[in-house]
């Protein structure tokens, strides 16, 4: 089912009209928004139309070369194949076609022999490809096409039906009966501890400056639990911010980057933003500073983000963050998974595990009722991991109980405190760089002595009894 692609991005600073105003008509940035044609080249009418009701009224990102966007067309372009290699338009494909795509999709193997896609690969595309075809026979007048008594037995997928049948419809938002059963749910799986360790071991073997960048990238991913696309454009000016504020866990500032402006505060450990601002202060300013007065016709800015190209300047790519870990993990030869999303996924896990222990949480239902009843653990979440939605944090309740099975309150009680954690980790990091040279043993000794003086600041912070 491959080829081509099938859809090309608008130009950068492009508009499009969004409706008629009282002079003329409103415009909205459509920078990136890919546009879709068929394998012949013809404008596609049905599945752009699909895409602009998204990025009219869903308030998609498109950043990234198009962001969520590009990934569904990337997902529509399976079906589209299928339907022109079978003569199909929207309005003739039946259930029988549909079986047979999804079977074809499953079918599909590489010139080694192994499955081309994982099962969570085949639901992801059968369900965006099931919206698409509601939404287009739905404008042609056909409202039940896709429905469990339609041409299409296709069905919209409620919460309650993925508590209750997780395996037939966890992570999809359409169902049809073809769809091969959910995995564990691996691929949502936070980032072992041993493989944070393994990547870091790694980072420490390249050049100090490609080894800081890595190091310092690890630690964001780790500490703000946010998306490869948000810690790209986490900026210095907001960092300094919090470095100089009084607080034991400053608040960071994050760009939002699933919807098209704004941004959230995430409290983060001064500890870590201490090491946040040697990286800046060591490595980021002085490279900049050679850049330009290697190029001193003006052609490298300060563009204010905090990790750069080292070659140019230029801020980091996107995409770049997923190949750097994925080197990372490759050079440390572990074998479990690791990208950047799965530092996400250990960031709201770890979070939910300290929600449960400072509300006394006794299992799920009591999680989940306290956090409908509860407007303050609501907002926390929404700030901790950027979700508009909470329910759709519902798997990370089931990660964090399993993960704090057998394990005694008291003790998380003792050591749960983001600080405590923190200062850990940091201390330990700077012993193994001392032991791979990455630092002399004078500057380890000057860092871990203001680490543990800015330690015991935040605990008085946090300890009115101890402060006083």
């Amino acid at each position: 089912m491959s080829g081509f692609q099938l859809h090309r991005p608008l130009d950068m600073e492009a508009m499009l009209p969004t409706g008629l105003g009282v002079q003329a008509p409103t415009q909205q940035d459509a920078s990136n928004l890919p546009c879709f044609y068929y394998p012949n080249g013809d404008f596609c009418f049905e599945v752009n139309a699909f895409i602009l009701s998204a990025w009219k009224y869903s308030n998609y990102s498109t950043t990234n070369r198009g962001g969520t966007l590009r990934q569904w067309v990337m997902q529509l372009s399976e079906f589209v194949r299928f339907m022109e290699s079978n003569a199909l338009n929207v309005l003739t494909v039946t259930d029988s076609y549909f079986v047979l795509f999804v079977n074809g999709l499953m079918a599909e193997q590489e010139a080694s022999g192994e499955d081309k896609r994982s099962a969570e690969t085949v639901r992801a595309i059968g369900s965006k490809c099931l919206e698409f075809l509601a939404f287009a026979t739905e404008m042609y007048g056909y409202a039940n096409f896709v429905s469990p008594g339609g041409i299409v037995k296709g069905c919209k997928v409620e919460s309650s039906d993925k508590r209750k049948y997780p395996s037939e419809y966890r992570r999809v938002v359409w169902h049809h009966h073809s769809f091969p059963l959910s995995s564990s749910g691996g691929e949502g799986s936070p980032i072992l501890a041993e493989s944070l360790v393994a990547l870091k071991m790694a980072s420490r073997k390249r050049a100090r400056p490609v080894a800081a960048r890595l190091k310092i990238l690890i630690s964001v991913l780790e500490s703000l639990g946010c998306r490869r696309a948000e810690a790209a454009r986490i900026r210095v000016s907001d960092i300094m911010t919090a470095y100089h504020s009084c607080l034991s866990s400053p608040l960071l500032r994050i760009p939002i980057v699933k919807g098209r402006v704004g941004s959230r505060l995430v409290p983060v450990s001064h500890s870590v933003i201490s090491t946040w601002n040697d990286y800046i202060v060591e490595f980021r300013n002085p490279r900049l500073a050679e850049l330009r007065k290697k190029n001193p016709d003006g052609g490298v800015l300060d563009h204010d983000y905090l990790f750069i190209n080292l070659r140019n300047g230029q801020p980091l790519g996107i995409n770049t963050i997923t190949n750097d870990i994925s080197d990372l993990k490759f050079a440390s030869g572990i074998a479990k998974r690791a990208h950047p999303h799965m530092f996400r996924h250990r960031f709201i896990t770890n979070k939910f595990k300290e929600l449960i222990i400072e509300y006394d949480l006794q299992n799920t239902d009591v999680m989940r009722r306290a956090i409908s009843n509860s407007e303050l653990i609501k907002t926390k979440l929404k700030e901790w991991t950027g979700h508009k939605i909470v329910e759709s944090l519902d798997r990370y309740i089931h990660l964090a109980f399993s993960e704090l099975a057998g394990m005694p309150a008291v003790v998380e009680r003792v050591n749960a405190t983001a600080e405590y954690k923190a200062a850990r980790t940091i201390f330990k990091d700077l012993e193994e760089d001392r032991d791979a040279g990455q630092i002399s043993q004078e500057k380890f000794e000057s860092k871990a002595s203001r680490l543990l003086g800015e330690f015991f600041v935040g605990m008085d912070a946090e300890s009115p009894v101890r402060g006083g």
